[in-house]
């Protein structure tokens, strides 16, 4: 037998909240690696509209029947309250896993409530986050400046902050403080020093500004080079060096003309010698008799075949002969 509803019941019904297109609000889908991502987008959402409660339990599901009684009669007739709530939930699941990619919808297709879908999730990434918890304080305590500006610096160290308070471990002032501190290189070692030495704690934006300004002297303190100077006296280097060069062929040249010439003169000086052992300077001597001031060709003893002398043999042994071409003499 259908009991229906009073006219009456039905208008006190709570109207359920219409939830927009959750992929226009969660642009990031969850998949196996970024839970806390998609956690950090899915809560404030829910909770801006006024919904959270039925995946923390703080709204739960009323009872789906009551009982009416009516002239001492007591009927058992569906709760209004309990339809309402089903709706809302459905709303929340159906948004939930439109969130959801392919490889995680896998694990709640059996679901069918929205809390069971939230738990089942909390319950698969928790040792996940747990890892991604220890993991980020290890990239906090290993961050560095280096050589990048401050606020890139601070950009990093803000997304690591970010993820921790997203997953509900937020670091205190002081812990965020000493993270971004001891990242600093040596040349904020002064800065460090005066931070630490304050009485009064500051914020990471106070801190974050100081940093600029600190930033901004230290890259005015720094000696500016003239680039025009410097490229003239690179350009008066290069043509010094130009003319050096010049100068040392010169040297070169006139040293090498001059051993040239020195050569030259012992090469003739030698050649004269030579010639002075048979000529005697412009004097010419005789190959067959010795004597200076005649050749051969005019010597009257050239005919003579009974002349002959030791004297004229070791001088004609000591000359250095023409060669021959057949039987004609070059000289």
């Amino acid at each position: 037998m259908t009991t229906s509803t009073p006219s009456s019941t039905l208008s006190l019904l709570p109207t359920p909240t219409h939830l927009p297109v959750v992929h226009h609000m969660v642009t990031i889908k969850l998949t196996l690696d970024n839970y806390l991502l998609w956690k950090a987008q899915i809560v404030p959402y829910l909770r801006g509209q006024h919904l959270f409660g039925f995946l923390d339990d703080s709204r739960p599901a009323p009872p789906p029947t009551i009982n009416i009684t009516t002239d001492e009669i007591s009927k058992i007739q569906p709760n209004p309250e309990f339809q309402s709530w089903i709706i809302q939930d459905q709303m929340i699941l159906s948004a939930l896993i439109s969130s959801l990619s392919e490889n995680v919808l896998a694990y709640v297709v059996q679901c069918t409530t929205s809390r069971e879908v939230w738990l089942t999730l909390e319950r698969m990434f928790t040792a996940h986050s747990r890892a991604r918890v220890m993991n980020i304080h290890y990239q906090l305590s290993t961050l560095k400046k280096g050589d990048s500006s401050i606020a890139d610096y601070f950009h990093k160290f803000t997304g690591l902050i970010a993820t921790l308070a997203a997953i509900n471990k937020p670091l205190t002032d002081e812990e965020q403080i000493s993270f971004l501190l001891s990242g600093l290189g040596s040349e904020f070692e002064s800065f460090v020093t005066m931070v630490q030495m304050r009485t009064d704690l500051l914020s990471i934006e106070a801190l974050y500004g100081h940093l600029l300004s600190h930033e901004l002297h230290m890259a005015q303190a720094q000696p500016k080079v003239d680039l025009t100077l410097a490229g003239a006296h690179v350009a008066s280097r290069g043509v010094s060096s130009s003319r050096g060069n010049r100068g040392g062929r010169f040297s070169n040249t006139s040293h090498t003309g001059s051993t040239s010439f020195s050569s030259g003169q012992r090469t003739n000086r030698g050649r004269s010698r030579g010639r002075g052992s048979s000529t005697n300077g412009s004097r010419p001597t005789c190959q067959v008799c010795g004597k200076f001031g005649h050749t051969a060709l005019t010597c009257y003893h050239r005919f003579d075949n009974s002349y002959s002398s030791d004297s004229n043999m070791q001088a004609l042994l000591a000359m250095p002969q023409p060669p021959v071409v057949g039987r004609r003499l070059i000289r």
